[in-house]
């Protein structure tokens, strides 16, 4: 019989799965909300997982199969450092590498097949669960873009086309209560108001050298800080910002999809290589 078709042995990854959807929908709100994650937020989840990941791989191996799982194992601490490392460059946030790490060891392989059937698109190589739910993020997040573009049209807002995949106007009234990065720069010549787009390299450059971007969180935490740039804003009307969605709606996405579609890269690349 198949081990993935055995409830006994996959009911402790499907309380896994839950309990990790609970608790990333819940960081979702948060994250949009306070653009920060309470760090109590995870322990219920570990709580529950840990003995759930004991029971899963006692399981295993009472039903003869560890040696099939054994290459999740070094799956598994690959990940792991690979999200590390993500954080310690500033590649992800903590809550986002988090989100990842107890994936990857609290639900290594797919839970729900004894209820709902195999994956939409199969398995993945050795069916390692975290591939397919980072995978299905990047897929998310880079599909955010034409989803911001198709909006800005709709609505009407011009600016240069690029901009119109990267942001969306705001109120210059109420900025520091959106979330995001700022995109244009103000300055006042003989009571004259000047704006412009920064350019888009000199975005992308100022952004991963932590350079002038001016963060919505910012004015709101510092608003003395930035008392001038403030009133530029409200005397402007409206100001483009970057949108701030944050990478855990794109993670809880690519979870979710991922335990029901299954294998979506290696049904692309079977899409491409026809």
């Amino acid at each position: 019989m198949d081990i993935f078709s055995m409830p006994a042995v996959m009911l402790p990854l499907a309380v896994n799965a839950l309990a990790l959807i609970i608790t990333l929908i819940y960081g979702c709100w948060e994250d949009i909300k306070e653009r920060a994650v309470p760090v109590v937020m995870w322990y219920p989840a570990v709580a529950i997982g840990i003995p759930m990941l004991f029971w899963f791989w006692y399981s295993v191996a009472e039903a003869g199969d560890l040696r099939m799982l054994m290459p999740l194992i070094p799956l598994i601490l690959f990940f792991v450092v690979a999200f590390y490392l993500f954080t310690r460059f500033n590649l992800m946030g903590m809550a986002d590498t988090k989100a990842l790490i107890l994936i990857t060891v609290l639900i290594p392989c797919f839970p729900f097949v004894p209820v709902t059937g195999y994956p939409v698109f199969g398995f993945p190589p050795y069916v390692f669960l975290p591939f397919s739910v980072l995978f299905n993020a990047v897929v998310i997040n880079l599909i955010l873009p034409v989803v911001f573009f198709v909006m800005n049209v709709i609505r009407g807002n011009r600016a240069p086309l690029a901009y119109l995949f990267l942001g969306f106007p705001v109120q210059g009234s109420t900025i520091e209560d959106q979330f995001g990065i700022v995109m244009e720069e103000f300055t006042e010549v003989n009571g004259e108001l000047q704006r412009k787009f920064i350019g888009v390299r000199a975005a992308i450059k100022d952004l991963v050298s932590g350079g002038k971007r001016v963060y919505t969180k910012s004015l709101k935490e510092h608003p003395e800080k930035y008392r001038k740039e403030l009133a530029l804003y409200r005397k402007a009307g409206t100001v483009w910002i970057s949108y701030g969605v944050p990478f855990l709606i794109p993670i809880t996405g690519g979870l979710i999809s991922a335990l029901f579609l299954g294998d979506l890269f290696g049904f692309l690349v079977r899409l491409v290589v026809s």
